[in-house]
C-alpha cells in the first residue's frame, strides 16, 4: 500500500457513501497513528481492537503494522467479560480504541502475547465462538500473502477495482473484501454494518458504487432481492458466494439479477481460509440442484476420514497454502491442526468438523456439520437432509431442525422449527403428512413448531441452531 500511495497518492483506497479517502490521506493517517502508540508497543505486542468499519479503524491496524505489533480483531461491542476471557486466552498485551472525541487510547493489560517466537503475526481472528468463547486464530505471513496472491489472480483484483466490503473486518472475508484489495491497489466499498438488514440501502448503496466483486453470505443477496429491483443498477464482474449454500430459489434470482456475472461459491474457514472453489456461470449456477463446494484451490490437499458403511463420505481435513500457524492456545492447535507424512513430506492438516461427499466427477459435496448427523430410532440421519425436504413443501420459508431428548422416554428426538411464509396457510398435520411422503420413518420429525416469526441467526447469517433449542425444544420440568 506504500507504493501506490507514493506513486498514485490520488487514487481512492476507501469509499462510502458521499464520501472518499484516497491512498495517501489512508497512509498519512496512519503514519500519524502510529506516532501516537505509547512506547510499550513495539514489535511482537498483541493489540485487541474491536472490528468498526471505518477508515480509523483500517488506518489503526495499518499503523500496528507498522510497528511490528499484530491486531487481535474482535467483534464490536464485545461484552466485558467475553473481553476479558479473549485477552486471557490470547495474551493480549495492549487494548486500542478511540475516545468519542475521536482520540486514540491505548491501556496496557500486563499479559504476554500467545504468538509464534520469532514470526511476524500480520493479524489474529476470532472463531464465531457458537460453541463457547471463541478460539484466537493466528495467521501467518506467509498465509496472508499467497492468498493476496491468489485472490487477486483469480478475480482480477488489480488498481481501481472496485469492491465492495459487507463482512465486518473481524471476519476472514475481510482479508479478500479489505486487506487483498488495498495490497492491489483497489477502491474498497465499505458498507455501514448498522444498515446491512436494510435492503433499499444495499440496493442504494451498490447501484451508486457499482462494485465489480461481491463476496457474500447468501443473507447479504436475500435482502438485495428483498429490494425488488429488476434492474439494479450494477454488472459486478464476480459474485462470490461463501459461508453457506445459497438455495436454488436464491441463486434463480441472483443469475437473474447479475446474468452476465460469473458465480463462485467458495468454501473455507478462518483456519484455512478459502479451499475449495466452484465456478460456474449464471445460467448453471442457478439451475444446479444442489450447490456443491467443486474442487480444491491450486496448492491444497485434502483428505477425507471416510464412514464405513458411506464410502466417499465423511469428515474433511484440508491443507492450504493459506492456513494459520494455529491458535493462541497450544492445546487446541494439536487437536485441530494434525501432522500427516505423505510421500515422505509433512503436511499439516486441519480438521474441519464438516462432512462432505465426493461426486463422480471428483468435485465435493458439502453435507453439513460432522455433529448435524444424529442418530434416531437406532438410525444416523443428517439434519440437513432432513430441512431440505421440509423447504420443498410451498408454505416453507425456512426451517431449522435441532435433537432433543424426550421427558417421558429418555430417547433423542427431532423437533422441526419451521418459518413459513407470509400469509401461508398450512397446519401441523399437514406438515406432517409432508414429511411422511419424502422421509423415512426414522428421519421424521417428532414435534413441529410452525411460526412466521424469522428463525434466529448468527451474524453471519447463518441460523443459530442453539438459540433455536433453547427458544422451541422441548424442556424438562423442574421437579422431574
Amino acid at each position: 500500500m506504500k507504493s501506490i500511495a507514493q506513486t498514485d497518492p490520488s487514487r481512492t483506497a476507501l469509499s462510502w457513501p458521499g464520501n472518499e479517502m484516497s491512498y495517501s490521506g489512508l497512509w498519512n493517517m496512519a503514519q500519524d497513528l502510529a506516532w501516537q502508540f505509547p512506547e510499550s508497543v513495539t514489535a511482537g505486542s498483541l493489540v485487541l481492537v474491536e472490528s468498526r468499519k471505518t477508515p480509523r479503524f483500517t488506518a489503526l491496524m495499518i499503523a500496528l503494522g507498522l510497528c511490528g505489533a499484530t491486531p487481535l480483531v474482535v467483534p464490536d461491542r464485545l461484552g466485558g467479560e467475553l473481553k476479558d476471557k479473549l485477552i486471557a486466552r490470547s495474551g493480549a498485551s495492549h487494548i486500542a480504541s478511540f475516545t468519542d472525541a475521536g482520540r486514540l487510547r491505548v491501556t496496557e493489560t500486563g499479559r504476554a502475547p500467545k504468538l509464534p517466537a520469532g514470526e511476524q503475526v500480520p493479524l489474529c481472528l476470532t472463531t464465531s465462538g457458537s460453541t463457547g468463547v471463541p478460539k484466537v486464530v493466528v495467521l501467518s505471513k506467509t498465509g496472508v500473502n499467497a492468498f493476496f496472491d491468489w485472490a487477486q489472480g483469480c478475480f482480477s483484483i488489480q488498481p481501481g477495482t472496485r469492491i465492495l466490503s459487507i463482512a465486518p473486518f473481524n471476519f476472514d472475508l475481510s482479508l479478500l473484501e479489505l486487506w487483498a484489495g488495498l495490497d492491489a491497489g483497489a477502491e474498497v466499498i465499505l458498507a455501514d454494518p448498522e444498515r446491512s438488514a436494510e435492503p433499499g440501502y444495499l440496493a442504494d448503496l451498490c447501484a451508486e458504487a457499482k462494485p465489480e466483486i461481491v463476496q457474500a453470505v447468501p443473507l447479504f443477496h436475500e435482502r438485495l432481492c428483498a429490494a425488488g429491483r429488476a434492474d439494479p443498477g450494477f454488472s459486478p464482474r464476480h459474485v462470490i458466494v461463501t459461508g453457506e449454500a445459497a438455495p436454488r430459489a436464491l441463486r434463480r434470482q441472483m443469475a437473474g439479477q447479475f446474468p452476465s456475472a460469473v458465480f463462485h461459491n467458495i468454501y473455507g474457514s478462518t483456519e484455512t481460509n478459502d479451499s475449495f472453489i466452484l465456478t460456474l456461470g449464471a445460467e448453471d449456477f442457478a439451475a444446479a440442484e444442489k450447490l456443491g463446494i467443486g474442487r480444491p484451490i491450486a496448492g491444497t490437499d485434502y483428505y477425507i476420514a471416510e464412514d464405513p458403511d458411506e464410502p466417499g463420505t465423511g469428515e474433511l481435513f484440508t491443507a492450504t497454502p493459506f492456513a494459520a500457524s494455529g491458535y493462541s492456545d497450544p492445546e487446541q492447535t494439536l487437536n485441530a491442526f494434525l501432522p500427516r507424512l505423505e510421500n515422505e513430506r509433512l503436511v499439516t492438516y486441519f480438521r474441519t468438523g464438516d462432512r462432505v461427499q465426493r461426486q463422480p466427477d471428483g468435485s465435493l459435496l458439502l453435507i453439513g456439520r460432522a455433529d448435524y448427523v444424529v442418530k434416531l430410532r437406532g438410525v444416523r440421519t443428517n439434519l440437513l437432509d432432513v430441512e431440505d425436504v421440509i423447504r420443498l413443501h410451498e408454505a416453507v420459508r425456512n426451517v431449522a431442525t435441532v435433537p432433543y431428548r424426550d421427558i417421558v422416554s429418555g430417547q433423542q428426538q427431532l423437533l422441526a422449527v419451521v418459518e413459513t411464509c407470509a400469509g401461508a396457510s398450512v397446519s401441523n398435520l399437514q406438515m406432517r403428512a409432508h414429511c411422511a411422503l419424502h422421509l423415512p420413518k426414522s428421519a421424521l420429525p417428532s414435534r413441529y413448531v410452525l411460526t412466521q416469526e424469522p428463525l434466529p441467526k448468527t451474524s453471519t447469517g447463518k441460523i443459530n441452531r442453539g438459540a433455536v433449542q433453547r427458544l422451541y425444544a422441548p424442556k424438562p420440568e423442574k421437579n422431574a
